[in-house]
């Protein structure tokens, strides 16, 4: 019986002795986890910004109608795409802004919105500058000037004047601009790295960059001083009506998908201001996360490629997604990454640049 007692006393002494460890161990722990900053222990890299998006709408930001060089009425153009699929058009007609007010009846009984937008039209030293104005409170206009940096800085300031957002469109077009033009100017949000037109020259030649080969140039540059700008894809619509031949600047050839539950001409602005977007050739992605030193994408189409690339457009990675799934986790030394998703029909999406900190 004392024999009994006795491994009683010790058994509940050993059991309060582990209480009382795990009792520690969990205040060593909270202690440690409120010392340490958020995103992990200093000099370890990881993203700047956390994001878990599943919800996007898509839309297009460069679309022309019978207002300027279009083939079609403005009411023909918004009803195109709110019929087929997209959440939101901008109107971008020559160096004149159209009321979004005067298509309400095409947004009110649906999940649809117009943007209001202009195309800035520019020429310098004898090439066109052209700069999309969205989310605009009024007209801006072109003109004439000496450079070519002259006519960004001027474009890219009244647009800001105006409350909107700048998208430097096809640099390329008639090799327009380089990537020390778009340095030389103030910072732009957006920059057009596809296009839907076929003479604006989006792959570039045997001796000049494509337009995202040129968006690498000025993000490593720019070293996302002021924010890093976001490549976006477009129609650049013309024809809206097909003829005998395939239309040679059609609608449907890219879009961008923004992050937004709400599909508003608040929301919708707010997001492109912001970058919230990720751009598209025709490949579409179901989900985009980014968590402390992970980047992940979710592609939609089976066999798609994954190809995470880095400053001055390195591929860093290339992957099959496993379980539809594909992770870049950073090594050391990144100073931003983006994602480039590839179909195997060769139509492609690309996300923002996200940059790194310690």
């Amino acid at each position: 019986m004392r024999t009994r007692r006795r491994w009683n006393a010790l058994l509940f002494i050993g059991a309060a002795a582990l209480v009382a460890f795990a009792s520690w161990r969990e205040r060593a722990s909270s202690a440690s986890d409120s010392a340490e900053p958020p995103g992990g222990p200093p000099g370890r890299l990881r993203f700047e910004q956390a994001l878990d998006v599943e919800v996007f709408q898509r839309g297009n930001l460069h679309t022309h109608t019978s207002l300027s060089d279009g083939d079609s009425a403005p009411r023909e153009v918004v009803r195109w795409y709110r019929d087929n699929g997209y959440a939101f058009v901008a109107l971008t007609d020559h160096n004149q802004r159209v009321d979004p007010a005067m298509f309400q009846d095409l947004q009110s009984q649906s999940n649809f919105a117009v943007i209001p937008g202009e195309e800035i039209t520019m020429s310098a030293e004898g090439r066109p500058v052209h700069v999309n104005a969205l989310c605009t409170r009024g007209t801006i206009g072109g003109g004439d000037f000496s450079t070519k940096g002259e006519a960004l800085s001027w474009a890219i300031g009244r647009v800001r004047a105006e409350g909107g957002v700048a998208l430097i469109n096809h640099p390329n077009f008639d090799w327009a601009l380089s990537a020390g033009d778009i340095l030389g100017a103030p910072a732009a949000e957006l920059l057009e790295i596809h296009s839907g037109h076929p003479y604006v020259h989006t792959e570039g030649d045997a001796t000049r960059q494509s337009h995202e080969a040129l968006w690498d140039t000025v993000l490593t540059a720019r070293g996302f001083v002021g924010g890093g700008i976001v490549g976006v894809a477009v129609d650049d619509l013309h024809q809206l009506v097909a003829g005998s031949n395939a239309p040679p600047a059609g609608p449907g050839r890219g879009f961008i998908e923004v992050f937004s539950r709400e599909v508003s001409r608040s929301a919708i602005c707010s997001a492109l201001a912001t970058g919230r977007l990720y751009a598209s050739s025709g490949a579409r992605l179901r989900r985009i996360a980014i968590a402390d030193d992970a980047f992940s994408v979710w592609p939609v189409a089976a066999g798609a490629v994954v190809e995470f690339v880095g400053g001055g457009g390195r591929v860093l990675e290339r992957q099959q997604p496993l379980a539809g799934r594909a992770t870049y986790r950073l090594r050391g030394g990144e100073r931003y990454v983006r994602a480039r998703i590839t179909r195997p029909d060769g139509k492609r999406a690309w996300t923002a640049a996200y940059a790194t900190v310690e």
